[in-house]
């Protein structure tokens, strides 16, 4: 099978290529400013294409049967550019006659609006992939695990032993990771049947702050703390990074604020994912967390 990834530079998208790669899959990995890749010793075939750029996206979705779609995010630029690449990703996958688009949400996206712009730019991302007339499966995860060792989450773990996040003590959290959601869209390819279908992802285990500090102590091999932030206290300090960023601080931080505190209040749970229907259709083995913990470690420790 042949599949572009778009996105492939991000973090997400290369753990899609490196899926794809070792299933022995031709992989196209696209990106602004692509690199030379190996996996395994196998060159990754790569093109360079902007979202907004028409002769670029064309030409990349050429010969191709399916497509991994991973879009910016809209919480902290504009979001008419990517909506507009969007709507030029289907045009140009219909007429290259795209069998299949998997969309990585990289977000919970509830099929009710809770007026949370990056959700429903979301939302709006599917829908119009969907008018294109491209069949498309979207996969939508829950947190990263790999957030953890990235951004703002990563200076306390590094640093101080703690495990810091806006997640209120009794939050019920399907973790799951870069890999597993690349699996499990991987096995979407095989089943364009589903086409049309959501499915709302998390990892194998589904945890409190709490449980999560203790499982990284164990796969670390050392005492990790953990801290309850408020969404109060985690949208102060965000807007105090932001600050000379030329960012519209303000309009930021209300939607940040108002996403986490759905997250953390909503009466359907969106971060506690049952994974059973999910896995009878999309069958995959999910990485249960001192797993992935074993694997990584925070940049920075010896």
């Amino acid at each position: 099978m042949r599949v572009v990834v778009f996105g492939a530079s991000g973090v997400q998208g290369a753990a899609q290529v490196a899926v794809l790669a070792k299933a022995n899959h031709h992989v196209v990995a696209v990106s602004r400013n692509p690199k030379s890749t190996e996996i395994e010793g196998r060159r990754i075939e790569t093109a360079s294409a902007d979202f907004n750029d028409e002769t670029a996206v064309f030409n990349v979705l050429a010969d191709v049967d399916t497509v991994f779609l991973n879009l910016p995010s809209t919480s902290f630029q504009p979001a008419e550019p990517i909506l507009a690449g969007t709507k030029l990703i289907g045009k140009a996958a219909k007429a290259a006659g795209i069998k299949l688009i998997v969309f990585n949400t990289s977000m919970p996206v509830p099929d009710v609006s809770q007026d949370i712009k990056a959700q429903d730019d979301r939302r709006e991302m599917r829908q119009i992939l969907r008018d294109s007339g491209v069949p498309v499966i979207s996969i939508q995860p829950v947190v990263y695990l790999d957030n953890l060792l990235e951004g703002w989450a990563l200076p306390p773990i590094r640093d101080h032993n703690t495990v810091v996040y806006c997640h209120k003590p009794t939050l019920e959290v399907s973790w799951i990771c870069h890999h597993d959601v690349a699996q499990l869209m991987l096995a979407a390819a095989s089943r364009p049947d589903l086409a049309g279908r959501n499915f709302p992802v998390g990892g194998p285990e589904t945890v409190q702050l709490e449980q999560l500090a203790e499982k990284l102590s164990n796969a670390w091999g050392r005492k990790m703390n953990y801290e309850c932030q408020t969404v109060a206290d985690f949208c102060d300090k965000i807007s105090h990074t932001m600050q000379g960023r030329g960012l519209d601080t303000d309009r930021i931080v209300r939607q940040m604020f108002k996403a986490y505190t759905y997250y953390n209040e909503a009466p359907n749970e969106p971060f506690n994912i049952d994974m059973g229907p999910v896995l009878k259709e999309l069958p995959v083995t999910l990485t249960p967390i001192e797993q992935w913990a074993r694997r990584r470690s925070p940049p920075g420790w010896t």
